[in-house]
């Protein structure tokens, strides 16, 4: 006998999420986005070959991220091992706007179950 055969059928949809849930989305597609900033970071700081064109592709996808964080970065050599405070303003920035989102989309205002 597995697990899914003592539950109910509202205990298994929360066991097994419906794929279009927009919460779940959100979380998906907001860890995707923190991946690529943090691989973003990591090159950075191990000062890849931005002639390479994986890192190529992964500094352009993530430029958008980081262009109105830029300012932060004046200082920063162009070339060869830094640390991009814009790429670490656009990681918090997107964990704050997901989590906020999740909260709107979740419903922060729901009372907290208390049947158990």
């Amino acid at each position: 006998m597995g697990l899914t055969s003592f539950m109910t059928n509202d205990d298994a949809k929360k066991v097994r999420p419906n794929s279009m849930n927009p919460a779940l989305l959100l979380a998906l597609a907001a860890g995707i986005v923190e991946a690529l900033l943090v691989a973003r970071l990591v090159a950075r700081l191990l000062a890849v070959r931005p002639d390479n064109p994986a890192f190529a592709l992964l500094f352009a996808v993530t430029a958008p991220l980081t262009a109105p964080f830029r300012a932060l970065d004046f200082d920063q050599p162009s070339f060869g091992a830094a640390l991009e405070f814009s790429t670490l303003a656009a990681a918090a920035f997107v964990l704050l706007g997901a989590f906020l989102a999740w909260r709107v989309l979740h419903g922060a205002t729901a009372a907290p179950d208390r049947s158990s």
